[in-house]
């Protein structure tokens, strides 16, 4: 890939080492997107443990134990919106995606939140670039070929200026050491550096690309799905949500089936 910094090959790099070590785990969305589901803690069996703490000592060990009645109560207690059992199932998910699309995830706050620091490291030099199905409303091309061209132009531009200014900030640095005006470089980080990264990040578009570990049980997680994954939700953060929902679903079938079944027949569902 042309024009890309050390942080973006190290992350290149880590991409496909993921895609190759866990197939059936990660996912590509758009031109430089990825998500991966790396943990879950939980299962079927730890609801309903959860929720019959109360009533009976006996415990299921996993989901393979459960009876017709289990499942059955599994969907009860969905159904019936007892949220506390499925509070007790987390996920942690890894994801790279555009900085707009963040701002409307992070809005769901009922989860831990990671995100790469461009205080610490220099940008993700890439940007999304919207294929013709984000393009287009209705099948009519609300950007046109040119206007996508000039699009992708600019945030080269951006990213250019972000690696000119940021070495001419360094050797501004490096020579007021030589010279004497600043003192020399200790351990750990360099607050010269560090503050130019801080300033120039200002100018990176919403459009670049971010990284992020995001935390969150099941409860909130039907949440997400509930609401991102609607025909009417944002082209981007729906293609994000629905990869989401298939790595849930192959991790814990029945849960994602149970909870497809609620949906259904509340009319909440996003499909």
């Amino acid at each position: 890939m042309e024009g890309i910094n050390k942080a973006t090959a190290e992350i290149i790099a880590e991409m496909e080492q993921r895609l190759a070590l866990n197939p059936e785990g990660t996912r590509r969305i758009g031109n430089f997107g990825f998500i991966e589901l790396e943990e879950t803690w939980g299962d079927e069996a730890t609801i309903i443990n959860t929720a019959r703490i109360s009533s009976t000592n006996q415990r299921l060990r996993s989901r393979n134990d459960f009876s017709e009645r289990d499942t059955d109560l599994l969907y009860q207690l969905l159904r019936d919106a007892h949220g506390t059992p499925f509070e007790t199932v987390y996920f942690r998910y890894r994801f790279i995606a555009p900085i707009f699309v963040l701002r409307q995830w992070v809005k769901h706050r009922i989860s831990s939140w990671n995100e790469f620091s461009m205080r610490y490291r220099k940008p993700i030099s890439v940007a999304y670039i919207p294929d013709l199905e984000a393009r287009c409303v209705d099948g009519f091309p609300v950007l046109d070929d040119q206007a996508l061209g000039e699009y992708e132009a600019l945030m080269k531009q951006l990213f250019a200026w972000y690696e000119t200014q940021y070495q001419a900030a360094c050797q501004r640095i490096d020579g007021a050491r030589e010279e004497g005006a600043l003192p020399a470089k200790s351990g750990g980080r360099d607050p010269y550096r560090g503050r130019a990264r801080e300033l120039l990040r200002n100018a990176m578009p919403v459009a670049a690309y971010s990284d992020v570990y995001w935390t969150v049980n099941f409860r909130s997680l039907m949440n997400f799905f509930q609401l991102r994954r609607k025909a009417d939700a944002q082209y981007e953060i729906r293609q994000y949500a629905d990869a989401a929902f298939a790595l849930f679903a192959a991790r814990l079938p029945l849960l994602a089936q149970t909870m497809q079944r609620v949906l259904d027949e509340s009319g909440r569902s996003p499909a």
